[in-house]
């Protein structure tokens, strides 16, 4: 079974041309790289900001 979902996108005209221009610069299909835009707004907004892994870093650094 395919766990792909067809899904219908509309884009603004520049983002419909930015998509192409990446997708000829990189020899990918135009799916490929609105999947490799998706993911990576995903991984960025998943990982820690700086700010927030200077913190942390902070903490696992801190004397009790």
């Amino acid at each position: 079974m395919n766990s792909r979902k067809p899904m219908q996108l509309r884009l603004p005209q520049e983002l419909k041309e930015w998509i192409k221009a990446e997708s000829d610069r990189n020899g990918n299909s135009q799916n490929s790289e609105v999947i490799r835009a998706i993911r990576a707004a995903k991984d960025r907004r998943s990982a820690p900001s700086a700010f927030g892994k200077i913190i942390m870093d902070q903490g696992d650094n801190a004397r009790c």
